[in-house]
This record gives C-alpha cells, structure tokens and sequence, in this order.
C-alpha cells in the first residue's frame, strides 16, 4: 500500500470517528438530582425537539436506570436487584389514527452510549445514568406521541428475569409543510386572520382536526372541526408564535400562527 493510500484510508478512519464521536450523546450532561431513576426529557416540564418533515433531526434522551425495584415501584413485594435496562424498541403513535410506527418508519433512528459497560451499547446497567441519541431526515408528518420500550431485567431466585415496560405519553410532532396552509385558500381550505388577538378561522376543513403547539413541542389544544367554516379561541394564551397543525382525510398541513395582542 503506497503513501497516497494510507493518508486516504486515514483521512476516511478519521472522518468516520468523528462522525461516531458527534452522534454519541454524553450520559453525564444531564443532572437527576438525588432521584433514584428518572428520563429526560420528562415530558412534563422538558420536551423533545419538534421535528420537521424532510429537516435533519437532532435530539437526545437520558436515563437514569434504578438499582432496585423499590426505587421505581415503591410497594413491591419482591425488591430484587435491577441488573439491566434494555431498550428495545422506540415507538410512534399516530394520535389521530391510533397507528403505531417504528421509528426507523419515520425516517429517524437512535444510537445509544452505555460508556462501553455492555456489549449491546443499548444495555443499560442498574444504578447507571446513560442515553440513546436520536437523529434522522423525517419522512412522515404527523401528531405522534412517542414511547421507549424498554426490557427491566433482574435476577428473582436465581433465575434472570426480563419485564416489558414503556416509557410513553411524550409529544412528537413531525410537521409537514410549515407555512403550507395558503390563507389565500390555495390548499383547498385557509385560516385567518394570521396574527391573531385571540381568535381565528379555519375554513374548508370538515371532519378535520386542529392541533396548537407550543414551540418546544407540547400540545396544548386540540379541536374536532365539525363546521366547515369553524371559529377557535386562543384568548388565554399569550401572545407568542405557535404551530398549528391541521388534519384534513390524508393531509397534514401546519403553519406558524402568531398571536399578537
């Protein structure tokens, strides 16, 4: 192999490390506190990053896996030791029609960092904090709620035991076309007026759906759209920039609505 070779094999090593360098998360980045177990984010006061159709995403989740049963169910009979978290799977469910897609169906993908403690990188060890970096090119939108199914394994008796558990209930909106809703009425259906004092309009949708979401993801109202021509109410909430997404037959569109007082 000659020198030009080497330096070109090396220089592609190089890259590749540095690629696997930046796609692993940090375990430590995150502070639990003096909780025993926990996941960032939460879901309640932290969220994930909101994804967009077609736009490289970037996110991670932490976890923070408890050395004993106790520590997760307080009243449990038998407090074996936990010897391992797997994760499993990572899940979406499509919160208007009820389906459930792998992540890798939404074009998204997780690589976990257990600091090398197992073999499998997404076996996580009891009394261990570690996280599983998400990212990907999103193929789908949609109003999804995301789950981590993981795999709780101890030893009862002498003999391994694996439970299922999931981690569910956390926002995951993909948007699609933001700004894809013409108010002009382009897309067969418009809404106005864009900004708003409190409420707005949306008109052509029937049988439909309105989403509102906050910028870091939270879903905070949810309409059905029975009139063709139907009037929402926005009034308690500040004025800021919101997501509105708008579900119509086999549409998803949302677009960026401000309320401006």
């Amino acid at each position: 192999m000659n020198s030009l070779t080497l330096r070109s094999t090396a220089m592609v090593l190089a890259v590749l490390v540095s690629n696997l360098l930046a796609a692993q998360c940090d375990p430590e980045s995150v502070d639990f506190g003096e909780s025993p177990w926990g996941l960032a984010p939460d879901g309640v006061d932290t969220f994930f990053e909101v994804a967009e159709l077609g736009v490289d995403y970037l996110d991670e989740v932490h976890l923070l896996v408890p050395s004993f049963a106790s520590e997760v169910v307080p009243d449990t009979p038998l407090d074996a030791p936990i010897d391992s978290v797997v994760i499993a799977a990572v899940l979406l469910v499509d919160t208007l029609t009820g389906d459930t897609l792998d992540f890798s169906d939404a074009g998204l993908d997780y690589v976990c960092n257990n600091l090398g403690d197992c073999a499998d990188p997404c076996t996580f060890l009891g009394g261990g904090q570690y996280c599983a970096t998400f990212s990907g090119l999103p193929s789908i939108a949609g109003d999804f709620m995301l789950s981590l199914e993981v795999e709780v394994w101890a030893t009862v008796f002498g003999f391994p035991l694996a439970t299922p558990f999931s981690f569910s209930g956390f926002p995951f909106p993909i948007l699609g076309e933001v700004d894809g809703i013409d108010v002009d009425g382009a897309n067969g259906f418009s809404v106005y007026p864009n900004p708003t004092a409190g409420d707005f309009t949306v008109d052509g949708v029937l049988g439909g759906k309105a989403l509102l979401y906050s910028m870091d993801g939270r879903l905070l109202r949810q309409w059905n759209i029975a009139n063709q021509r139907q009037r929402l109410s926005v009034t308690d909430l500040p004025a800021g920039i919101y997501m509105l997404g708008v579900a119509a037959e086999d549409r998803y569109d949302v677009l960026r609505l401000s309320i401006d007082r």
